[in-house]
């Protein structure tokens, strides 16, 4: 997977592309979405798209993982860290949103690679998959505030664990 880029051409470049898709994702399923489709909504070529990304698919998985480490950086000192992943994720929704309806494999594989604790994948696993659902649901559901959906999860999660688990 490529990474935004540092130079400011090349930033402004793979901004226009990811500006692009998201427009043809309105009216076309991310499967069916071409490199071509994309240079041609944007007018870049088909050299300056390979230059920043491998295919279409990862022009969302880049951007995600853009909008993800700023999260994390701004998460940092952060009192309430549930509300601020809240707060954050409420104004990029919509790209959460394209992503879990066209492929949640690249958000759930964005927030595997950012949890840490390598004693315990278990852990690891239930963590971004609670995470990643959260988020797919509440971007579709658009009613919840950021503060709603706190409340929501912190209600959620004060069920033993194992009651909750095992409920079908």
């Amino acid at each position: 997977m490529y990474e935004l880029k540092s130079n400011k051409k090349s930033l402004e470049s793979q901004k226009i592309i990811y500006k692009s898709l998201r427009r043809i994702l309105l009216n076309k399923p991310l499967n069916l979405v071409t490199v071509k489709d994309i240079c041609c909504e944007c007018g870049v070529s088909r050299t300056t798209f390979y230059r920043n990304f491998n295919n279409v698919t990862d022009v969302l998985a880049v951007m995600l993982e853009f909008f993800y480490n700023d999260y994390l950086t701004k998460r940092e000192g952060r009192k309430n860290q549930l509300l601020f992943f809240f707060e954050y994720w409420y104004y990029h929704r919509d790209l959460i949103t394209i992503i879990t309806d066209q492929n949640e494999y690249i958000l759930k594989e964005c927030m595997k690679r950012h949890f840490k604790n390598a004693d315990n994948e278990y852990l690891n696993n239930l963590k971004f998959s609670m995470l990643s659902s959260l988020l797919s649901t509440w971007s579709k559901s658009k009613k919840e505030t950021p503060k709603e959906m706190e409340e929501i999860t912190r209600e959620i999660m004060n069920k033993k664990c194992i009651e909750l688990l095992l409920e079908f």
